[in-house]
């Protein structure tokens, strides 16, 4: 069989050269995608027996809204043992979505934790309670048509956040623990507050110290 190395690129030079910046899809089996996942430089997210292959690179306000909303979620879960908050670099394993496998913006992990391992030192996160994205043009459309679907099947999943970087909005799709609905919330104004761990967060600390909040 090749090599994980020989039939995709791995680094981020690589990708540029087919990708031109855009994602870029590769048929592969689920052991592919995990063998890359271990030696690609650049983001690595699994669909539909596809590989979805994306630049590492974040703009100013892309990093400056995943870090900002990243802070505020550990503000909001301070001293609670029960929920633990991961950055970018953690994948989510959906088993009710064929087995998909996403690398959020953020997460708030329910404790104790679960995975999927595919071997030992290399799993995904399957309990997550909140899920934030920070939007972008080139992946507006993976993250609100592809995403979205599969993160509303994983059961333990409460709220799945939209953080708009072209704009100021948010996009809140929560589902009560008493419901198996999910209801939608748009927000675009700077004193607008989304509820977290029953913590309301302001859209302007969200966009703190971004050119967003002041036009």
């Amino acid at each position: 069989m090749m090599s994980t190395s020989v039939k995709f690129p791995v680094t981020n030079q690589e990708l540029l050269a087919i990708a031109e910046g855009a994602p870029v899809r590769f048929p592969a089996s689920f052991e592919e995608f995990w063998e890359l996942l271990g030696e690609a430089e650049y983001n690595v997210e699994y669909l539909n027996q596809e590989i979805i292959a994306s630049m590492s690179y974040e703009t100013d306000i892309h990093a400056d809204l995943a870090t900002q909303m990243s802070h505020l979620l550990k503000e909001a879960w301070a001293g609670d043992k029960h929920f633990r908050v991961r950055n970018g670099n953690r994948p989510v394993c959906i088993p009710e979505c064929d087995h998909a496998v996403f690398n959020p913006d953020g997460s708030v992990i329910g404790m104790p934790a679960k995975y999927y391992e595919y071997r030992p030192g290399m799993n995904a996160e399957l309990t997550p309670v909140l899920i934030f994205e920070v939007l972008s043009k080139s992946t507006r459309t993976h993250d609100l048509g592809e995403k979205l679907p599969c993160y509303k099947k994983i059961p333990t999943l409460l709220q799945v956040i939209f953080i708009d970087s072209q704009r100021l909005e948010v996009v809140v799709w929560e589902r009560p623990t008493s419901q198996d609905k999910w209801v939608e919330t748009n927000l675009n104004q700077p004193d607008a507050s989304l509820f977290v761990n029953n913590k309301a967060i302001l859209l302007r600390d969200i966009y703190e110290d971004t050119s967003l909040l002041s036009e």
